[in-house]
């Protein structure tokens, strides 16, 4: 049995996709794991976090990179800041790992920003959504993330979940025309 959590899945993918000239969004900046990997791999990356813990500590995370712009304001916002097309957005919702855990994504939000990220992204542009069901509020935000995916057709690229039903789920989209 696979023992891989959705971030090494999502990451495996992404390695495969990303390309130096790419601009990438990492939505949900966290602890900046999402971040500094998209750093590594891209030209530019622009993140987002309502936490200023959050923003902290990306930057110590992602110290040495200068190809990094960040936002302390919801990923909903993101068109305020970006307007040009990107090549990958990337999302982790839920809450910050080791902080206050009520402090936590929210479906109107979320759903606000998936759709932002959607018409930002370029034509085979990549989207990826790592959905966390097993804290409060999770599978309501899960629920209304998977009913978008369902109702705008979108082309799954990939779809990974371990075998428990509180297990998170990835879900990595392609924009086709």
């Amino acid at each position: 049995m696979n023992k891989d959590n959705i971030n090494t899945v999502a990451h495996r993918y992404l390695a495969n996709y990303l390309k130096s000239e790419f601009t990438a969004v990492d939505a949900t900046c966290g602890n900046g794991n999402d971040t500094l990997f998209l750093a590594k791999r891209c030209k530019k990356v622009i993140g987002f976090d309502i936490q200023s813990q959050a923003i902290e500590n990306t930057k110590k995370r992602c110290s040495g990179f200068n190809n990094i712009e960040l936002h302390q304001i919801s990923h909903a916002q993101m068109k305020e800041v970006i307007h040009k097309q990107v090549d990958c957005v990337i999302f982790n919702f839920g809450y910050l790992p080791k902080a206050d855990p009520s402090i936590i994504t929210q479906p109107e939000s979320s759903l606000t920003a998936v759709k932002a990220a959607w018409d930002l992204l370029k034509k085979d542009g990549i989207l990826v959504l790592c959905c966390y069901v097993g804290h409060p509020g999770g599978q309501e935000e899960t629920d209304v993330l998977l009913q978008w995916i369902n109702d705008i057709h979108a082309h799954e690229e990939l779809a990974y979940r371990q075998d428990r039903p509180s297990s998170p789920i990835l879900k990595i989209l392609k924009k086709t025309p």
